[in-house]
């Protein structure tokens, strides 16, 4: 999918990070990360590429910056569930949104290059406490979560990834809403059993630390 373009110009006087972010999201949505560079960007933007720099250090800085905005679009709420599971139910589900609007955060989210925001892990680990007080289990735990939706979602948004990719029915191994459903509640059955094999106490259902916005790493 190509995007409408103008032509580009020396300098714009409008200029804003904000827009420069939400243009670069616009060409990684419509075109992936891959079609996204400063030249690239500075034609979306009908500005000229040194005009860029002064809100966007590089690339790496942009990539940083529109993984940050697509995860602050569904951001974890604050407090967090008190009951361990339905947290888990709601971080998970928010980041398949994230990444079924985004598929491209599947790869920026995943690179330290890229975005190194632990934020998420520790709001879940966090929320985990009604299930555990072992710090090292609840975070082995978080990410076994995060890593089970970018596993899932990578499925399900696959054809969007690979240019000419396979429709969705094309592809018996797409997994499906239900799907996702399904194996997030058998990954938490896991967890309880785990943590019951672990012999780690139940804690109570507060939190030890608390921040005011998450976003996922």
């Amino acid at each position: 999918m190509a995007i409408k373009t103008q032509g580009r110009h020396v300098s714009s006087p409008g200029l804003s990070r904000s827009a420069i972010v939400a243009a670069a999201m616009r060409v990684a949505d419509a075109e992936g990360v891959g079609a996204l560079s400063m030249r690239r960007l500075a034609t979306e933007l009908d500005s000229g590429v040194m005009s860029l720099y002064r809100h966007v250090a590089n690339k790496d800085a942009l990539l940083t910056a529109i993984t940050r905005a697509a995860c602050e679009e569904h951001p974890y709420p604050e407090p967090a569930p008190s009951d361990w599971r339905e947290a888990m139910r709601l971080a998970a589900r928010l980041d398949w949104e994230v990444y079924r609007a985004h598929p491209w955060a599947l790869v920026t989210s995943s690179s330290a290059r890229h975005f190194s925001d632990t934020s998420c892990l520790d709001w879940m680990e966090d929320a985990l406490v009604g299930l555990t007080d072992d710090p090292d289990l609840a975070r082995s735990f978080s990410i076994a979560v995060w890593s089970y939706v970018q596993g899932v979602c990578i499925q399900h948004v696959s054809q969007q990834l690979l240019p000419g990719g396979d429709k969705a029915e094309q592809s018996p191994l797409r997994a499906t809403e239900e799907d996702f459903e399904l194996g997030l509640e058998i990954l938490l059955d896991g967890m309880e059993q785990r943590a019951e094999r672990a012999g780690a106490p139940r804690a109570g259902t507060g939190s030890a630390r608390r921040f005011a916005t998450f976003t996922r790493p």
